[in-house]
């Protein structure tokens, strides 16, 4: 999954109540240099109400300085096929306003609908605040490392980001009860260490090695450590460090907590007051 040089994607009816979030992720799009392409979900109830609300929001964007917008009008059995072909030709980073669900209502829907995007779609998504609001400019990313190598690329493609905004690359590891599968470690490594200082040192030479890896990427370049629940020290270092976007990646559920209480990521996008791109790793 891509994020770079890739359009925003706007998947909307009009009619929900995310279609708000236009002139924001218009204004977004065009402080970035990237296309918006907006994709208009069209049902048949209340259909020329919402094609007149379309085509007062284009007009608005039209005037828009700096924004280059495409729209497409589509079937809602079409939708699926159409964020397919999306990602199979140019890519993109599908914008949404998340439901956010209480726990009550989550175990009923079993999956909250960015939940479902990070593990079903085909295009990283990025998943707006309650508030909706997209700092401008960015400052400051984050990008949790869990050490997995599957999460290599989205680091790469973070830093890369990064980069191209000009921003301050925060690289967070969080030492706590959030571990990683055996797949996804250097067991042998581990084993083989012969302490607890050993252990440390192993995961301190790796954040050193994934920041010049970053850093290699034109990133400039922090690191940090935490102890706890990770997607607890993210939110808390997210609003300490003043952080305008976080990005991450998604691995899906890696035991039952995750399945009944949402991965970590999906817990971030839950409680974060800024913007959260997830990719799947």
């Amino acid at each position: 999954m891509r994020i770079n040089n890739v359009p925003i994607v706007f998947a909307t009816t009009a009619l929900d109540k995310g279609f708000a979030m236009l002139p924001t992720i218009a204004t977004f799009s065009a402080a970035l240099g990237r296309t918006l392409r907006i994709v208009h979900v069209l049902g048949e109830r209340y259909r020329n109400y919402a094609e007149r609300q379309m085509a007062a929001a284009i007009e608005a964007l039209s005037a828009s300085n700096g924004l280059t917008h495409e729209l497409l009008a589509i079937e809602p059995k079409k939708k699926r096929f159409t964020m397919d072909e999306i990602a199979g030709s140019t890519g993109g980073i599908l914008a949404m306003l998340p439901t956010r669900h209480n726990f009550v209502n989550r175990l009923l829907a079993m999956m909250s609908d960015y939940e479902k995007q990070m593990i079903e779609g085909p295009l990283p998504i990025l998943a707006l605040p309650r508030n909706g609001a997209l700092p401008l400019p960015i400052s400051r990313v984050l990008f949790p490392i869990d050490m997995s190598p599957r999460s290599d690329d989205a680091l790469d493609q973070a830093a890369a980001f990064a980069h191209s905004v000009n921003a301050e690359l925060h690289l967070l590891h969080v030492f706590g009860a959030d571990g990683l599968l055996p797949s996804e470690i250097d067991t042998a490594a581990r084993a083989s260490a012969r302490s607890p200082r050993e252990l440390y040192k192993l995961d301190q030479d790796h954040i050193r090695a994934l920041a010049e890896r970053a850093g290699a990427q034109g990133a400039q370049v922090v690191t940090a450590t935490a102890e706890g629940r990770a997607h607890t020290a993210i939110l808390n270092y997210s609003k300490a460090e003043q952080i305008d976007l976080v990005i991450m990646a998604s691995h899906g559920p890696r035991n039952s907590e995750d399945i009944w209480k949402g991965t970590t990521t999906a817990r971030v996008i839950k409680d974060a007051a800024v913007p959260v791109i997830a990719m799947r790793a």
